[in-house]
């Protein structure tokens, strides 16, 4: 199963998320044309029960998409889309029809999301509750946001309330899905441009600095695949069963392996680096921005810190063997 949804997702993206529509969109441009691809894939009913009209399929099955997804760079709330039809199905409300993203709260009816990409609806948590809130009647606030976030706020009054908790650690476990599937393509890339390039009359990739380099990122992408694996595993009570320690694990060592295949991937493609025109930007744009969505490094380690000081086990490798495995531990005779 787990193939298949990959080699469907991939194809969908190669053929109408190419590189040209994925700027295109992020300039303002119109999504309604691949965004009806998806929505005709039938991916975003993926986490909504069978009895509901859904694939009736959890995290760990659909993760390959969002996979898929993050190697195209795409700029539309997929994985968003998903876990809030699933979030508004599970409370009894029925899901609007388009794009729903996924929002952080940035003040009194101000929502703080991904820039440059579109939406029809906006699902905003505050705390246990969250608004639903249409993306045509939001105000853009040019000067707060910036080239990582748009800041959109509602007249008062707009929305409506749904009970719908959990929805940031959810926001963050698809910044994980998408992050890792990113830093998969940027390896590839890296990969094929250093035996590509030549230097001194041989491929840079027979230069031992830069097999030091692209050793470290292959770690680095390696490790960022398996937690987003682990984030994945449906052991929790949030939405489709995702559950906030493993995701704060994940997000905490994805963004930090961000950082550095960054910095390595740039460095490793030279001077063509620092152009606009290579696709390595949208890749490791979208890297930046999922750092900094839904908790950074810091915060998730904050977070993590205080469930480990305010539980029973006093190691930290207890911690993690009783909350972060792939599976329940078997039980002995």
């Amino acid at each position: 199963m787990d193939g298949l949804l990959f080699r469907s997702a991939e194809e969908l993206f190669t053929r109408h998320a190419t590189p040209e529509a994925v700027r295109a969109i992020r300039a303002g441009g119109p999504a309604s044309a691949l965004w009806g691809e998806i929505e005709a894939s039938g991916f975003l009913e993926a986490l909504v029960p069978e009895e509901a009209g859904g694939a009736g399929i959890g995290p760990p099955e659909i993760l390959p998409v969002l996979l898929a997804a993050g190697r195209f760079a795409l700029p539309l709330p997929i994985a968003e889309t998903m876990l809030a039809r699933a979030a508004l199905v599970a409370t009894g409300e029925t899901p609007p029809e388009g794009a729903i993203a996924l929002a952080e709260p940035a003040g009194e009816h101000m929502a703080r999301l991904a820039p440059g990409q579109p939406a029809d609806w906006v699902l905003l948590p505050q705390g246990e509750t969250a608004l639903l809130l249409p993306w045509d009647k939001a105000e853009p606030d040019t000067d707060a946001s910036s080239a990582l976030a748009d800041l959109l706020r509602w007249p008062a009054g707009t929305g409506r309330s749904l009970a719908c908790p959990d929805l940031l650690a959810a926001g963050a476990w698809a910044e994980v899905a998408i992050m890792a599937g990113a830093m998969e393509r940027i390896l590839e890339d890296t990969v094929r441009h250093a035996r590509d390039r030549q230097q001194f009359g041989r491929p840079i990739a027979a230069f031992q600095a830069i097999q030091q380099q692209i050793s470290v990122l292959t770690e680095d992408v390696f490790a960022s695949r398996m937690a987003a694996q682990l984030a994945s595993v449906p052991d929790g009570k949030g939405i489709a069963g995702l559950n906030p320690t493993r995701i704060a694990t994940a997000k905490l060592r994805v963004g930090e392996a961000a950082v550095r295949v960054c910095a390595i991937a740039h460095a490793v493609h030279g001077a063509m680096g620092i152009t606009e025109e290579l696709d390595l930007h949208l890749l490791t744009a979208r890297l930046q921005v999922g750092r900094m969505r839904f908790g950074g490094e810091a915060h998730w380690a904050h977070w993590l810190g205080r469930q480990f000081l305010a539980g029973d086990l006093t190691e930290t490798l207890a911690f993690v063997r009783a909350h972060l495995g792939p599976v329940a531990p078997e039980a002995t005779a």
